[in-house]
């Protein structure tokens, strides 16, 4: 008999833990909201449950205060919906979605961005953190197995600068992969997500090419036990958003140009591309100012596409600092899709930038090509630059035409890179406003352009001339000296121009690029 009380007292138990452990699960999906992703992105967002812990006490945080971060229960206010609306801008660009997962229990209850030791004191609240955490690494494991890369991005926001920006990554050392991939340029440098972010008028700390973090801001427990230091091979960052970024009224702006950072983050380095959506560079014209929503009606700006499809350089940092110091300009991307879909609608200039010109008019194809002939023709404006300059000649199969151009020494398209003089023509110099009889511009295997002698288009004029000469490579010497090195010309109600050099290489000539908008725009 007393066995069997005793069997039935055991049998009680393992109900009621069961019960239990089925209360607290179904309790925990309640207050951690997860997305399923099918892509190699993940975000979360830990600190803005606003939500009790059914059945637990607020944490008391004994011995807390004297560790690293201290004691906090405080909210990071907006940031998962911030998170949120992260996530849906991803989606529209890609046409799938990131994985997501917030936190909905209030950090005074339990914080998801420490370790277990630290995060929580009851088994109630052990529920919620386990959740959030299974959902992660579980999310990191199929990235991992998937991809073999991917970017995790833990959202939070601090109150020091409420313009800002922090990038906590323990000093590089969460996005260990993604520096020996593609080298520390990729993590603090021009082509880095922080620049990529600053390019979008973000305030960012630190600056792009400095790795030297914020001390406070480093990064969490989420970033440094899935980085990509670690089994889980992630590379993750921790962003502190300040107040502004967070605010109702600019939440939805700052989340359209975080996602464009990350769709321009994931077509470099981990190899993705996009489906569809405006892509937008930067919005807003100062730093001080609230970020912007997107009207391209609105006269105040000038709408800009640069083209950043298969065949242009990953590299164009310069040309937008170029660009963007035209006063009004406001720069969006296209790529080849966007482009034979008719998404040049809205802009008034697409720039082709360098790169391969070949690989820019194959990838654009007879439709695309057609596209950005109409475009013109109506009385958009073109500017190509190097390879984009190839593209605007009517010498190739894959050619725009919209250019009375031809490549000489065609043989040696790949004669060296360089600094070199060239001459200004008086039209040049009128267009530019430019004194000098020459001046210095970067040159990397630039068309050497002439006429082409092609009845159905005007003839272009020569706005300067190269005077000094690049020939490496077995290029033979004295050829490149008197052809064309910018050349504008007209195209049915519209205006080309295009440089064979790279006039955003020099500080020198950078001026070139807003004069040419301007020039564009006077035919209007």
């Amino acid at each position: 008999m007393r066995f069997a009380n005793r069997v039935a007292s055991v049998c009680v138990s393992i109900l009621f833990a069961t019960l239990l452990g089925r209360s607290l699960s179904a309790q925990a999906d309640t207050l951690v909201t997860t997305q399923p992703g099918e892509l190699p992105i993940i975000i979360s967002a830990p600190h803005d449950g606003t939500l009790d812990v059914p059945n637990a006490q607020p944490r008391r945080g004994i011995g807390l205060e004297a560790k690293p971060g201290g004691f906090v229960t405080a909210r990071d206010t907006g940031t998962s919906d911030l998170a949120q609306a992260i996530a849906d801008r991803i989606a529209e660009h890609f046409g799938k979605k990131p994985y997501l997962v917030i936190n909905r229990a209030h950090r005074k209850f339990m914080d998801p961005n420490r370790s277990p030791q630290e995060a929580y004191e009851e088994s109630a609240t052990q529920a919620v953190y386990e959740q959030y955490h299974h959902f992660l690494s579980q999310a990191c494991s199929e990235v991992r197995d998937r991809y073999q890369s991917g970017l995790l991005l833990d959202i939070h926001g601090q109150g020091s600068r409420r313009d800002t920006v922090f990038r906590g990554t323990q000093n590089g050392r969460t996005v260990q992969l993604l520096k020996d991939r593609f080298g520390e340029g990729a993590h603090s440098g021009n082509e880095s997500f922080f620049a990529m972010l600053r390019e979008r008028k973000l305030i960012v700390h630190p600056d792009p090419l400095d790795g030297t973090e914020q001390a406070g801001f480093t990064g969490g427990f989420i970033v440094r036990n899935y980085g990509s230091h670690t089994p889980f091979a992630i590379d993750a960052m921790q962003l502190e958003f300040g107040g502004l970024y967070r605010s109702v009224e600019n939440r939805d702006s700052a989340a359209a140009a975080i996602a464009d950072a990350v769709l321009e983050y994931s077509r470099i380095y981990l190899k993705l591309t996009v489906s569809h959506k405006d892509k937008i560079l930067f919005a807003a014209r100062s730093s001080d100012a609230a970020l912007e929503a997107v009207d391209l009606n609105d006269s105040r700006f000038v709408d800009v596409a640069i083209y950043t499809g298969e065949g242009a350089s990953s590299k164009r940092t310069k040309l937008l600092a170029a660009l963007k110091r035209h006063p009004k300009v406001r720069v969006h991307t296209r790529n080849a899709d966007d482009i034979q879909q008719g998404r040049l609608s809205g802009m008034e200039i697409v720039v082709h930038p360098g790169g391969s010109g070949g690989g820019q008019g194959r990838a654009l194809g007879e439709t695309g090509r057609a596209k950005i002939r109409d475009f013109i023709s109506n009385g958009g404006g073109y500017i190509g630059i190097c390879a984009g300059a190839y593209l605007a000649t009517c010498h190739y199969e894959w050619s725009l035409n919209i250019l009375d151009a031809h490549v000489i020494d065609r043989e040696h398209w790949a004669r060296g890179t360089g600094n070199v003089e060239v001459k200004m023509e008086s039209q040049g110099k009128s267009l530019f406003g430019i004194d000098n009889e020459a001046v210095t511009v970067a040159y990397a295997n630039g068309p050497l352009l002439g006429p082409a002698q092609n009845d159905r288009l005007p003839d272009y004029a020569p706005l300067a001339v190269y005077k000094t000469e690049v020939a490496l490579n077995n290029a033979p010497m004295g050829v490149m000296p008197g052809t064309t090195a910018i050349a504008s010309a007209t195209y049915g109600k519209g205006r080309v121009i295009c440089f064979s050099c790279h006039p955003e290489g020099t500080t020198e000539t950078e001026n070139m690029l807003p004069a040419s908008i301007d020039w564009i725009l006077d035919n209007r």
